[in-house]
């Protein structure tokens, strides 16, 4: 509360300092219920690229960050990001923690119909996006959520019991007619090259804020970079980038994917830190479904 009354140019300095140590300290991997630990010094070094992302940013928008004057901390001083602080008592700000989940038996399997699209990659300052076409689709309670977009976070921004994995997609499914949105968040561990992650590195990533990667005669399938829909966590919370709407309802795979640190450094080369730190769980019960290894 305190760095609310300090000079706006010491608490950037403050907040670096802060950044640092967190990401200092979560940056591990969980590979198979181990805990692997390294990248730090890759990490601490992607904050210029992190920076430099969101500094080629669209100036005709408000700009965020990952760290500085325009991070985490400071993105609810923009007009109409308030809901970004995070203290409404009612919040509900994402990502968050997943830890002491409740199993629920009537959860099924995700409504999932996806379908290919023509790759098409846009970093667009703060990611890499693929826009999709539509046709795709996710429902829940009845409400059909069309597919509009997937991209990218390196460290993860959820974590599990406290710890990150390398990297989070995110499949974005708008309601129609309302702000109500649906995210499917996929957890990446390194291991084993990711035949996806393969298809998307074949032309290259696009390397700065304006680039695309556009190849209309390769198709790819969202579906290729899930694991399991059938076991998956579930809670309500918002969007995790400005303004952080609180208006979505999240499902995060239980099975982490595999990437290989050669497929994890390309993403990791161009979006530094893009992650933002978990945020108050403020008593919101996380949903889990019971598969065949839970006990509960």
């Amino acid at each position: 509360m305190l760095i609310s009354h300090v000079p706006r140019i010491c608490r950037s300095g403050m907040m670096a300092v802060m950044v640092t140590m967190i990401v200092g300290i979560s940056i591990m991997f969980i590979l198979r219920n181990r805990v692997v630990f390294g990248w730090a010094l890759a990490g601490t070094l992607a904050f210029a690229v992190s920076a430099g992302l969101a500094a080629d940013a669209d100036t005709g928008a408000p700009e965020f960050a990952y760290s500085g004057d325009h991070g985490p901390g400071f993105w609810a001083e923009t007009p109409d990001w308030e809901a970004c602080a995070g203290t409404s008592p009612t919040q509900r700000q994402s990502p968050i923690d997943i830890d002491r989940v409740v199993f629920d038996r009537h959860l099924g399997p995700l409504q999932l119909r996806l379908d290919e699209t023509p790759l098409a990659l846009t970093n667009n300052g703060h990611t890499i996006e693929e826009e999709y076409e539509p046709g795709s689709s996710l429902t829940v309670n009845g409400v059909v959520y069309g597919l509009s977009q997937f991209h990218f976070h390196t460290l993860s921004e959820h974590t599990v019991v406290g710890g990150h994995a390398a990297m989070e997609l995110h499949a974005v499914f708008a309601a129609p007619g309302s702000d109500n949105k649906a995210v499917v968040g996929q957890l990446f561990v390194i291991g084993k090259p990711n035949h996806f992650i393969a298809e998307l590195l074949k032309h290259g990533l696009p390397a700065k804020s304006g680039d695309e990667v556009h190849v209309p005669s390769q198709m790819i399938n969202v579906a290729d970079a899930l694991t399991s829909p059938s076991r998956y966590y579930t809670y309500p919370g918002s969007l995790t980038t400005p303004p952080c709407t609180e208006t979505v309802t999240w499902f995060v795979l239980h099975e982490y994917a595999q990437l290989s640190s050669q497929q994890f450094d390309a993403f990791r080369h161009i979006l530094g830190n893009n992650f933002r730190p978990p945020q108050k769980r403020s008593g919101r019960t996380i949903r889990s479904t019971v598969g065949e290894h839970d006990d509960r």
